[in-house]
């Protein structure tokens, strides 16, 4: 077996490999029904894996039904558990001595994550991971990545406008795909996918499946695209900062940050010392998201008071400033801050509004 290779199996081979993946003493980390919502939990059985359910998503809209379908994600990204909401950085005794907590990640494997978070993951390598965030790296580097590519992408996807999915070409473990009547297709992505799927006794895909599985990537990569190219996209954004959209939406945004909790790549932070009656104090990293109007507030006054300018100030970080930062775009295309906003407001329509407004302009 080789790495890039393309091998055929059933369904059962997927609970096979996770129950390889347990016997190597990875804990299982894996899309679960958890309150009428798909969340990232701990998987002890692959039966816990939602299979059969279906995620509707649009704007402002997320509801699961049983209905023999496939799922995408919910609100919950591989960000959750390689930069966790709350840190405890340290604790200061009331002797003034400092103790810094032992931080311990076990080795984890992520089962059935999407292209699009694998894409973030990437993201992510290149901000907390070259910048060197101590805590991301030892969990960076006890995580297998186990991709299911996305053959129906959901109403709020656009990875393919991106070039993020919905099918996965790079930085997994192991990626497979169900392309119907109990087939599915294994791709080992590195050496360790390899010898993992050794195991299974796998058979090279015939050229039927192979066409077929083509054929899902074709039609599913025109399913997820938004009405917008990448092409010249940061120069026209930047054309576009006195906007009349980012206006018209701060008509309607909350401010809530919810599109910051959500997003995959989003990596903003605050530090809060918290006393405790004994004297001692912790220091504690929270996320933090640019919406929130105290974000961009300093001693000294405050750098975007009007919401329509903390909007755009997020739009173009995802779209522009990040390309110049780390090379590459922080949106993913997965959709989560179009399915998860409480107004309904379509990114995707923002950034596509903003675009023909600049090229009606430069026509004039």
């Amino acid at each position: 077996m080789f790495r890039g290779s393309v091998y055929s199996g059933v369904e059962d081979d997927l609970k096979s490999l996770f129950n390889i993946v347990v016997s190597r003493g990875y804990r299982v980390i894996g899309p679960k029904l958890v309150d009428s919502v798909i969340r990232l939990e701990r998987l002890h059985d692959f039966n816990e894996i939602p299979y059969g359910y279906e995620d509707k998503q649009a704007p402002g809209y997320y509801r699961v039904v049983n209905n023999g379908g496939r799922f995408r994600h919910g609100p919950d990204s591989p960000k959750r558990f390689l930069y966790p909401p709350e840190l405890l950085l340290f604790i200061i005794r009331p002797n003034l001595s400092i103790e810094y907590p032992r931080f311990e990640f076990a080795k984890t494997a992520l089962f059935g994550i999407k292209p699009c978070d694998l894409a973030a993951i990437n993201v992510m390598d290149g901000v907390q991971g070259e910048l060197g965030d101590e805590y991301y790296q030892k969990v960076r580097e006890n995580l297998l990545l186990i991709v299911e590519n996305c053959v129906e992408p959901g109403g709020t996807c656009f990875c393919a406008t991106m070039g993020t999915g919905p099918f996965a070409f790079k930085g997994f473990d192991i990626a497979y795909t169900r392309i119907g009547n109990g087939a599915v297709i294994f791709q080992p992505g590195s050496d360790l996918g390899v010898d993992i799927l050794s195991e299974l006794g796998l058979r090279p895909a015939e050229d039927e499946q192979v066409d077929r599985l083509r054929s899902l990537m074709m039609e599913a990569s025109k399913k997820a695209r938004a009405e917008f190219t990448l092409e010249n996209l940061p120069e026209t954004l930047e054309m576009g900062l006195d906007s009349e959209v980012y206006r018209k939406i701060a008509e309607k945004c909350l401010g809530c940050a919810n599109c910051n909790m959500v997003c995959p790549t989003c990596f903003c932070f605050d530090v809060l010392d918290e006393p405790e009656l004994d004297g001692s104090a912790k220091r504690v990293r929270i996320w933090d998201g640019c919406h929130s109007y105290s974000y961009a507030q300093v001693a000294g006054g405050h750098f975007r008071k009007s919401l329509y300018a903390r909007y755009r100030h997020w739009v173009l970080h995802k779209f522009v400033y990040w390309l110049r930062q780390f090379g590459t775009f922080g949106c993913v295309g997965c959709g989560r801050c179009i399915t998860w906003c409480p107004a309904g407001i379509d990114l995707r329509q923002v950034v596509r509004d903003v675009v023909r407004e600049v090229e009606t302009r430069c026509r004039r």
